[in-house]
C-alpha cells in the first residue's frame, strides 16, 4: 500500500510522463458493475486503487484524463452500500474500514476544495448519501455506519444548500439531540419531561438559567448580575488572590450556578437539584456521547458549507448555549461522586469533554452565521462571551484540568474568545479585556502552571493574548495599553509573609512568576517597541525597589514543582534579556545597564561585614542568575551593531571584575570572572579574530585572558592530567594566585566544566594578544594596567612586573594551545566567509612584532611549537574517523598546510624558517597532503599570487622566496611521485590545466621549471633513493599509462614527467573545451527555437499554428544537452562491451577518444546546480570503470589507467565511487577466471600444449584469446590499485575497507590464479599489495580492524 502511494505521488509530479502507470492504476479500480447491489464483495487491490486514483485527484484535479475522478465519484455513490459487511474483502477488519473512510473522505475534500467542477458534482449526491447514513433509512450495520459518520465529522465534501437544512434537523431527531419547540419556548419545569434515551444536551436540563430569547442572553449567562459585563472589579475566579497586602475574593458566575444547584452544599433543596444533575449526566452512555459529538461536529461543518434557515439556526446556537452551561456543572462535580471509577469513568469524562469541545465550537460557528450589526446581536455577543469565560474558568479549576482533552477545550473557548474580539470590528474589545484579564491572571495562579514547561493551558492564553493584542492594536489602542500595564503591575504587589499561612506564600509567587513569564513571550511574538517600553519600566522598578531587589523567598524561591532554582529575579531578568534581543537599541542599552550595575554592586558586597549576615540567595544570584541574564542577552541579540556593543560593554566588565578580585585579599577571582565566561564565549562566536580590531577592544581581550590564566580558568594544557576534580563555584582561599595559574597548567580543572567548554568557544573568537606598544612586553606602563600591585607581596614593583610579564605570557600560551586542542584551530569566520582560518594566521602574529628580545622570542616561538604539537594530536586522535568527521580532519589539515606554505613568502626570515620545518614535519606525519589538490594548488601558484604588492618590486625578497620554493616544491613532487605516481601525475596535468588558462605567464613558467628535470623510469634515477612504490614494475607501468604517454611493454620505460604531462594536460583541455562548446551551441539554438516558437504562435500566423501544434497545451520541455550526451555516451561504450563479449577487436583509438570524452562531460556536469540525469551520470561512470575489465586487454587497461586518474584527480570525492566499482570489476574476473586468474589448464600456456608429456592428461584446444594479453592488463591494474593504496592509506578508511575485500576475494580458498609463466610476477605483486595492505594495522585508522589484517597476512603467508 505504501509503495502504491509513492508511485501515485510520483505520477503526479508528472502525470503526462507516467499516464501509462495513472491508466493502470484506474484500471485496478472495481468495475461499474461491482458498486451495484448485491455484486461480489470487493477485493483489497480494489480499494487501493480506489483510494490512489482519489489521491492523485486531490494533487492533479484538472487533470485532463477522466477516469481518477469517475472512479472517485462512482465509489463515492456507492458509500450506502458500504455500511454492510459483505460489500468489503473477507476479514476486513472495522479499523481498517474506518481508516479507509478517513483516507477517502480526505482526499475528496482536498480535490473538492481544488477543483470547483469536481466540488459540484460531490455536493449534487453528496447530501443524499449523508442523510441516508443519518436517517439510516437503509439497512446496514450500525458500527460500519457510525464510522463513515465519524470519518465525516472529520472531512466534510461539500453539499447542496437544499440538503443542509433537512440534516441538520434529522440530526436534531435521530443523533439524541432534542431542541426546543420555538427559539423564545421555555423548557420544562422537570428533567423527566425529556425521554430516557434523549440527551442531556436538552434545553429540558437547565429550567433555571436557560431561556431561549436572545435578548436575555447576557443576564442569563451572567448570573445573577446583568452589569456585570462591564464592571472590571469583578475578576472571574472562584478562588480567593492575595493583592495589596489583603485577601480580595469574588465569585463568579460559576459560583453562582455551583451553588444554586447545591454543588458547595451538603443539603437542602440544591442538594436534591445537584444530585439530579449527576444523576442525569451518569445515565447517559458514551455511545449516546460520541452520536452527540459527531452531530455537533457535522453541524458545525454543514455551517462552514452553506447557509441553513435561521430558525434552525437559532436552534443550534440555543443547543451549543445550553451545553456550556451544563459544562460549568459537569466540571465543578468532585472525582469521588461519581458512581463509576478507574477507567470507564476516565473514558466517559474524556467522551463528554469531547462533546462539549464540539459544541463550543458550534457555538462560535452559529454566531458566525448570524447578522451582527444589528442592538440583539451585540448582546447576544455579551452573553456568548461572559459564558465562554466561566466555561474557561470551570476548566481552570476542575480535576480533570489536566487531560489532555480538557486542555483542548479549554483552547477552543480561548478561540471563541479570540473570535469574538475580531467581530464587529473590535467594538467589544474593551469589555473583552476586562473580563479576560481575571482568566489571565487565574491561569497564572495556578500552581501545575509553574515549571520548565507551563503546560497547554498556559500556552493557549499566551497565544490568545496575542491575538487580541495585535488585533487590538490597529483598532483600539487605549484598552489593549491597560490590559498589558494591569498585568504587568500584578508583578509589583506586595505581601506581608509573616501575616499569612505557608500555603499563600506560595500563591504570589507562582502568580508573578507567571505574568513575567507570560508577559516576556508576549513582547517577543507581538515584538513591538511601544508594548516593550511600557513593560521595561515596571520590570526595573521591581529589580531595584520591589520585592525583588534584596534577597528573599520572594526574590529566589526553589519550588517543589520545578527541580531547578527559579525565581521573580531570573524570571524579570530572562524577560528583560529577551525584550533586549528584540534589537530595540534603547530597551537593550537600559538591560545592558541593569545587568552590569547588579553584577558589580553584588562583587563589591562579597568579603565586607555585610555580607557575613546575606542571606545563600545572595551568592546564587551572583553564581548563576545574573550570569543566565547576561547570557540570554547574548544568545538573542542579531543585530550586529548591538552584539558589537555587547562585546565591548562585557569584556569591559570582565575586565573590571578581574580587578575587583584582585583587590579583595584572600579570594578566588575565578569564582567572580567564571560566571561570565558562557555570556563572553556565545557574544564572540561570530567574531572574526583575524580582522583588524580596534585597540581598546584588543586591550580588553588581553586583560580577559590575563586573567583567565591569572585565576586557572583555562583547561590544562598538559597531555597527561590528573582525574579532575569536584568543581567549585563558591568562594574559597586559595594562598597565591601564581599558584593557581601553575596548576591550571598540569590540572586538575577545579572549576565548573562549563566553564572550561567557555574557554575554548572564547578562543576561537580571540584576536591575537598584541599589543600597541613597540617594546611588546617591556612596557611596564601597559603591563601594570593589568594588575593592582597592592594585592601582592614582594620587593617593589619589580617583582610584581616579572610576575604579571610571566602570567601574561602564560595566558598567551593558554590561548594559542587552546585555539589548536577545541577544533583543531580553525577560527571563527565572519557572516560572508565560505572559507576556513588557521589558527596559525594568529600565533604568528606574535612573531612579526619587531625588536622582540631574545628571551621573548625564545618563549614565543615555543609556545608556536606547542601549538602545533597540539594540532597533531587533534589530528592524531581522529585518524580513526570515518564520514563526516574525517572530511573535517582532511579539511583542517589542509588549511594548515595551505597556510604554512603561503607563510614561506613572509618578510621575516625566522617565520619562513618555522614554516618550512613545521610543514616539513606536517607532510612527514600526514602524507596524505602530498597528494591533497588545494595544498599542491597553494604550493605550485601561490608565491606570485599571495604576494603584497610592495614585496614584488623587492629583487632580493623575490629571489629568496623563489628559491625556497622551488626547493620545497621539488621535494614535495619528487616525494609525491616516488609513492604514488599515478595520482602524482594526475594532479599535476590538472595543474597545468588550470595554468594555462591564466594570462599571466610567470607562474606557468616556474612550474615548468620545476618538472623539466624531474624523470621516472625503470632505469636508475638519481630523483629519489632507496626502494619506493614507484621502483615496483608494476607501479611503473601504471605510472606510464596514467601519463598519458604511448609506450610498448617490453621497452625500458624513462618518462619526463613535464613533456607527457603537458600532452596530456592539452588533450584533457581540448576535450572539456569540446564538450563545454557543444554545450554553448546547443542552448543558444534553444534559445532561438523558443523565440521563433513564441513569435509564431503571437504573429499573424497564430491560428493556424495553434490549430497544427495544439495551442491547448505548452511546448514540451526538452532534455538538457547534458542528458542528451550522457545517454549517447553510454550507448557507445556499451557498444564496446559488445564488440568485446563477441571477441572482437576494440578500435583503440576510437575506444580512447570516446572514454576521455565522456569522462570530460562527467566531470563538467560534477556542479550540484545542473540538474543531470542521476541515472546516467551512475551508469556513465560505472560503464568507464568496468569497460577495461570487459575487454582486457593491455591498450584497454592503459586507458582505463589514464581515465580512472584522471577521475579521481579532477573530482576526488569520486574517490571512493570510483574504487568501489573497481573493485567489484576486480571480482568479476576472478569469478569469470580472466587474466591472472585463469585457473584451468587450457590458460597455462606451454603447460598445456605439452601434456601427457609434462603433465598427465589429453591436450587442450588452446583459448582463443591472448591469455598473456590479459595478464598483462591485471598487472596494469594492480599498479594502479598499488599508487590508490599509498594515497588513502591514511585518510581513508572507506576506501581501505574497500581495497581489503578486493584482497579477500583474492585470496580466498581455494585460489584461482593462473599457471602460466607470465602470471608469475603479477601474482607476487598481488601478495606485495597484500602484505603492505596488513602493514596498517599498525596505523591508528585501522586499529579496530587489526584481527582481520592479521587473518588476511596469514593467509597471504600461507
Amino acid at each position: 500500500m505504501e509503495a502504491l502511494m509513492e508511485l501515485c505521488d510520483l505520477i503526479a509530479q508528472n502525470p503526462d510522463q507516467f499516464a501509462d502507470k495513472l491508466a493502470w492504476i484506474c484500471g485496478r479500480c472495481p468495475p461499474t458493475e461491482s458498486l451495484l447491489p448485491g455484486s461480489p464483495r470487493l477485493s483489497r487491490s480494489h480499494l487501493n486503487a480506489v483510494l490512489a486514483a482519489t489521491r492523485f485527484l486531490s494533487k492533479c484535479p484538472n487533470y485532463d484524463d477522466h477516469r481518477p475522478k469517475v472512479a472517485a465519484l462512482e465509489f463515492l455513490r456507492s458509500i450506502p452500500l458500504s455500511f454492510h459487511h459483505s460489500f468489503w474483502p473477507q476479514s476486513f477488519p472495522d479499523a481498517l474500514i474506518a481508516s479507509f473512510y478517513a483516507d477517502f473522505l480526505n482526499y475528496v475534500c482536498v480535490a473538492s476544495e481544488l477543483s470547483h467542477d469536481f466540488g459540484n458534482e460531490v455536493a449534487g449526491f453528496m447530501g443524499e448519501i449523508v442523510l441516508s447514513a443519518v436517517v439510516n433509512n437503509v439497512s446496514g450495520d450500525s458500527g460500519l455506519i457510525r464510522a463513515f459518520l465519524n470519518s465525516l465529522s472529520q472531512n466534510f465534501p461539500p453539499i447542496l444548500p437544499s440538503d443542509a437544512n433537512k440534516l441538520v434537523s434529522s440530526l436534531f431527531d435521530r443523533l439524541e439531540i432534542s431542541a426546543p419547540s420555538s427559539p423564545r419556548e421555555p423548557a420544562s419545569t422537570t428533567p423527566e419531561a425529556s425521554s430516557s434515551q434523549s440527551s442531556p444536551l436538552s434545553a429540558n436540563h437547565y429550567q433555571a438559567n436557560a431561556k431561549a430569547s436572545p435578548g436575555n442572553d447576557a443576564s442569563n449567562a451572567s448570573g445573577s448580575s446583568s452589569s456585570g459585563v462591564a464592571d472590571d472589579a469583578m475578576p472571574l475566579s472562584s478562588s480567593a488572590l492575595v493583592m495589596n497586602g489583603g485577601s480580595v475574593a469574588w465569585k463568579s458566575n460559576v459560583d453562582v450556578l455551583v451553588t444554586g444547584v447545591g454543588l458547595n452544599d451538603g443539603g437542602g433543596g440544591g442538594g436534591a437539584i445537584y444530585r439530579r444533575f449527576l444523576a442525569l449526566f451518569e445515565e447517559e452512555t458514551v455511545e449516546s456521547l460520541e452520536k452527540q459529538e459527531i452531530a455537533f461536529k457535522l453541524i458545525g461543518h454543514v455551517l462552514d458549507k452553506v447557509s441553513i434557515d435561521p430558525k434552525l439556526l437559532e436552534q443550534v446556537r440555543v443547543i451549543a448555549k445550553e451545553q456550556l452551561q451544563s459544562m460549568v456543572v459537569f466540571l465543578k462535580i468532585r472525582k469521588r461522586e461519581w458512581t463509576e471509577q478507574g477507567s470507564s469513568l476516565k473514558a466517559r469524562i474524556n467522551t463528554k469533554l469531547s462533546v462539549y469541545k464540539a459544541a463550543s465550537r458550534l457555538q462560535i460557528k452559529s454566531l458566525a452565521s448570524l447578522d451582527l450589526d444589528g442592538k440583539s446581536s451585540k448582546r447576544l455577543l455579551h452573553g456568548t462571551l461572559a459564558l465562554l469565560i466561566e466555561a474557561a474558568e470551570a476548566c481552570l479549576f476542575s480535576v480533570w484540568r489536566k487531560l489532555r482533552m480538557c486542555e483542548e477545550l479549554f483552547s477552543s473557548l480561548l478561540a471563541g474568545i479570540s473570535h469574538i474580539a475580531v467581530t464587529r470590528g473590535g467594538q467589544l474589545l474593551r469589555v473583552l479585556l476586562i473580563r479576560f484579564k481575571p482568566l489571565v491572571l487565574t491561569t497564572c495562579a495556578q500552581a501545575d502552571t509553574w515549571g520548565i514547561n507551563q503546560g497547554a493551558m498556559f500556552e493557549s492564553i499566551l497565544r490568545t493574548s496575542c491575538e487580541i493584542i495585535e488585533f487590538g492594536w490597529s483598532k483600539d489602542r487605549s484598552p489593549v495599553d491597560t490590559f498589558i500595564v494591569g498585568l504587568a503591575t500584578t508583578i509589583r504587589e506586595r505581601s506581608d509573609y509573616e501575616e499569612v499561612d505557608g500555603k499563600e506564600k506560595q500563591a504570589v509567587p507562582i502568580l508573578q512568576l507567571n505574568v513575567i513569564r507570560l508577559l516576556a513571550a508576549m513582547n517577543v511574538s507581538i515584538d513591538k517597541p511601544e508594548v516593550i517600553e511600557m513593560i521595561l519600566p515596571l520590570f526595573v522598578e521591581c529589580l531595584e525597589e520591589g520585592d525583588a531587589s534584596v534577597p528573599s523567598l520572594l526574590r529566589l524561591r526553589v519550588l517543589c514543582s520545578n527541580p531547578e532554582p527559579s525565581s521573580v529575579l531570573l524570571q524579570i531578568l530572562d524577560a528583560i534579556s529577551r525584550m533586549a534581543s528584540l534589537g530595540f537599541e534603547k530597551t537593550y542599552r537600559e538591560a545592558v545597564v541593569l545587568l552590569t550595575r547588579n553584577y558589580l554592586s553584588k562583587l563589591s558586597s562579597v568579603g565586607s561585614a555585610e555580607s557575613k549576615t546575606l542571606a545563600p540567595e545572595a551568592t546564587t544570584e551572583r553564581v548563576e542568575t545574573l550570569p543566565a541574564g547576561f547570557l540570554l542577552l547574548a544568545c538573542g541579540l542579531t543585530s550586529t551593531k548591538l552584539r558589537s556593543d555587547y562585546r565591548h560593554r562585557l569584556l569591559s566588565l570582565c575586565s573590571d571584575v578581574g580587578l575587583a578580585a584582585e583587590s579583595k585579599s584572600g579570594s578566588s577571582g575565578a569564582d567572580f570572572l567564571g560566571p561570565l565566561l558562557p555570556a563572553v564565549a556565545e557574544i564572540c562566536s561570530d567574531f572574526d579574530p583575524t580582522v583588524d580590531v580596534e585597540p581598546s577592544l584588543l586591550k580588553l581581550f588581553r586583560n580577559l585572558w590575563f586573567y583567565i590564566a591569572l585565576f586557572g580558568l583555562a583547561p590544562p594544557v598538559q597531555r597527561s592530567q590528573a582525574p579532575i576534580k569536584p568543581f567549585s563555584t563558591t568562594l574559597n582561599s586559595m594562598g597565591s594566585m601564581g599558584t593557581v595559574a601553575l596548576q591550571a597548567v598540569g590540572g586538575p580543572y577545579m572549576w565548573n566544566p562549563q566553564w572550561s567548554s567557555a574557554v575554548q568557544r572564547i578562543s576561537q573568537g580571540t584576536p591575537p594578544l598584541v599589543v600597541s606598544s613597540v617594546k611588546w612586553l617591556e612596557d611596564e606602563l601597559e603591563l601594570n594596567a593589568l594588575h593592582n600591585p597592592g594585592s601582592r607581596r614582594g620587593s617593589g614593583n619589580e617583582k610584581v612586573a616579572v610576575s604579571v610579564k610571566a602570567t601574561y605570557l602564560l595566558a598567551v600560551a593558554f590561548l594559542e594551545i587552546i585555539r589548536f586542542s577545541s577544533n583543531g584551530g580553525i577560527l571563527n569566520s565572519g557572516p560572508n566567509s565560505t572559507t576556513s582560518m588557521s589558527a596559525f594566521s594568529c600565533v604568528f602574529e606574535y612573531l612579526k612584532s619587531p625588536s622582540l628580545v631574545p628571551a621573548v622570542l625564545q618563549c614565543l616561538t615555543a609556545i608556536v611549537h606547542r601549538a602545533f604539537e597540539t594540532a597533531l594530536s587533534w589530528l592524531e586522535d581522529r585518524i580513526s574517523e570515518t564520514g563526516n568527521a574525517a572530511e573535517i580532519r582532511e579539511s583542517t589539515l589542509s588549511v594548515h598546510t595551505c597556510f604554512l606554505i603561503k607563510s614561506m613568502s613572509l618578510r621575516e626570515e625566522h617565520i619562513r624558517d618555522i614554516s618550512v620545518n613545521l610543514l616539513t614535519q606536517l607532510r612527514d606525519r600526514f602524507p596524505q597532503i602530498l597528494w591533497n589538490s588545494s595544498c599542491l594548488d597553494c604550493l605550485l601558484f601561490s608565491v606570485h599570487n599571495d604576494a603584497p604588492s610592495a614585496l614584488v618590486n623587492d629583487p632580493a625578497w623575490v629571489s629568496t622566496v623563489r628559491s625556497l620554493y622551488q626547493r620545497i616544491v621539488r621535494e614535495w613532487i619528487i616525494i609525491s611521485l616516488s609513492y604514488a605516481p599515478c595520482s602524482s601525475q594526475g594532479l599535476l596535468q590538472e595543474k597545468l590545466c588550470k595554468a594555462n588558462t591564466w594570462q599571466r605567464a610567470q607562474p606557468t613558467t616556474d612550474v615548468v621549471s620545476l618538472l623539466s628535470e624531474i624523470r621516472i623510469g625503470t632505469g636508475k634515477t638519481d630523483c629519489w633513493t632507496g626502494l619506493k612504490t614507484a621502483n615496483i614494475p608494476a607501479v611503473m607501468a601504471a605510472a606510464a599509462a596514467a601519463s598519458g604517454a604511448n609506450f610498448k611493454m617490453t621497452e625500458a620505460l624513462n618518462l619526463e614527467v613535464l613533456s607527457t604531462g603537458i600532452v596530456s594536460a592539452t588533450v584533457k583541455c581540448n576535450h572539456a573545451g569540446e564538450i563545454a562548446g557543444m554545450k554553448r551551441l546547443y542552448e543558444n539554438m534553444e534559445s532561438v527555437n523558443e523565440r521563433d516558437f513564441g513569435s509564431t504562435l503571437t504573429g499573424s500566423g497564430g491560428g493556424l499554428s495553434r490549430l497544427i501544434s495544439g495551442a491547448q497545451h505548452p511546448r514540451p520541455k526538452k532534455d538538457s544537452f547534458s542528458e542528451i550526451l550522457l545517454t549517447r555516451f553510454v550507448r557507445l561504450l556499451q557498444k564496446f562491451v559488445y564488440i568485446a563479449e563477441k571477441d572482437g577487436e576494440v578500435d583503440k583509438s576510437s575506444f580512447r577518444e570516446t572514454c576521455s570524452q565522456a569522462t570530460a562531460l562527467l566531470l563538467s556536469n560534477l556542479d550540484p546546480g545542473l540538474n543531470s540525469n542521476i541515472e546516467s551520470f551512475s551508469q556513465l561512470l560505472r560503464l568507464l570503470c568496468w569497460c577495461p575489465a570487459y575487454i582486457s586487454t593491455p591498450d584497454a587497461m592503459e586507458t582505463g589507467v589514464f581515465i580512472w586518474t584522471w577521475l579521481v584527480s579532477a573530482a576526488p570525492q569520486l574517490g571512493a565511487v570510483v574504487l568501489a566499482e573497481l573493485v567489484d570489476a576486480w571480482l568479476w574476473t576472478i569469478d569469470t577466471k580472466r587474466g591472472l586468474f585463469a585457473s584451468e589448464v587450457r590458460y597455462s600456456g606451454p603447460a598445456a600444449k605439452l601434456r601427457p608429456h609434462l603433465a598427465p592428461g589429453e591436450p587442450e584446444l588452446l583459448p582463443e584469446i591472448d591469455t598473456v594479453d590479459q595478464i598483462i592488463a591485471h598487472r596494469l591494474w594492480l599498479g594502479f590499485f598499488i599508487d590508490r593504496f599509498e594515497v588513502i592509506r591514511h585518510d581513508s578508511v572507506e576506501q581501505l575497507l574497500l581495497l581489503g575485500r578486493l584482497l579477500q576475494g583474492t585470496t580466498k580458498f581455494p585460489w584461482n590464479f593462473s599457471r602460466h609463466p607470465a602470471a608469475t610476477g603479477t601474482f607476487f605483486t598481488v601478495m606485495l599489495l597484500g602484505l603492505k595492505f596488513c602493514s596498517c594495522q599498525y596505523q591508528g585508522n585501522l586499529q579496530s580492524f587489526k584481527t582481520g589484517l592479521q587473518l588476511l597476512e596469514d593467509r597471504i603467508y600461507r
